[in-house]
């Protein structure tokens, strides 16, 4: 079929078919009729929406907002939900590896753990959202099962974010010294140097033995793992600094 035999849409189908945006051969905007020989070529755009570098600090406030509505709900309805907490050295409970962050003891506990969940969580998340996630698990576990093998007696509940915390807090303090990197170095310095001041003294406290009820030991393996995230992330990894040799000596 030569072309000026090929079909062609009126105004009324271009505008149902292609919206209100279309053209016509004799439209102006595409420039009056195409050239004999060149078919009509119908353009489709699509809009790819982009990430939002916001979205990093989502997951930061999901965990926060679960821990609060958690709270609400073991304070309304008469359902003490620490009883899915952590028991030391009771097999069943390991689940509360997972479930234990998100329990407190009351909106007072709560209360202390949100701000520095916050500020440290934040501080992390502005490395994206898979650092946030990775940090927070690692030091989950580490502080989880340290504190499942360590309280004494058997049995006894471990509630709270803590653990995690002291997990940011040992991340942001020390990943300096896992890179290699002079500008990381410098960011990760600063950063690190302002939770020390904020928060050194409060969590050096926490990380010694106490008989007030608090899970001192759940601190100090929150802090470990905190330190075993940083190695894991930022250490130096095999062949990563080996310079490519040219082709010929391959």
């Amino acid at each position: 079929m030569s072309s000026n035999q090929s079909p062609r849409f009126t105004p009324e189908e271009s505008q149902f078919i292609f919206g209100n945006g279309s053209t016509t051969p004799d439209s102006p905007r595409s420039g009056g009729r195409p050239p004999a020989g060149q078919p009509k070529v119908a353009n489709l755009r699509t809009t790819v929406s982009r990430d939002h570098r916001l979205s990093r600090f989502v997951p930061v406030l999901v965990l926060l907002a679960i821990m609060w509505a958690i709270e609400i709900v073991d304070t309304i309805l008469p359902v003490d939900l620490d009883m899915f907490s952590l028991a030391s050295w009771t097999p069943l409970s390991l689940y509360g590896v997972v479930t234990s962050p998100l329990l407190h003891s009351g909106f007072g506990h709560l209360m202390a753990n949100t701000f520095p969940f916050l500020i440290l969580g934040l501080c992390i998340a502005v490395e994206g959202a898979r650092r946030f996630w990775l940090v927070t698990v690692i030091t989950a576990v580490v502080s989880g099962l340290g504190a499942w093998l360590t309280t004494l007696p058997v049995g006894q509940h471990v509630v709270g974010a803590s653990g995690i915390v002291f997990g940011f807090f040992a991340y942001l303090a020390v990943r300096t010294w896992f890179t290699e990197d002079v500008l990381r170095k410098i960011v990760y310095f600063a950063i690190g140097f302002f939770v020390f001041i904020t928060y050194g003294a409060s969590m050096i406290f926490g990380l010694l033995p106490q008989d007030n009820g608090i899970s001192w030991q759940g601190h100090l393996f929150g802090f470990a793992g905190g330190i075993l995230a940083a190695w894991l992330i930022h250490r130096k990894r095999p062949g990563s600094a080996t310079e490519k040799r040219p082709a010929a000596e391959r």
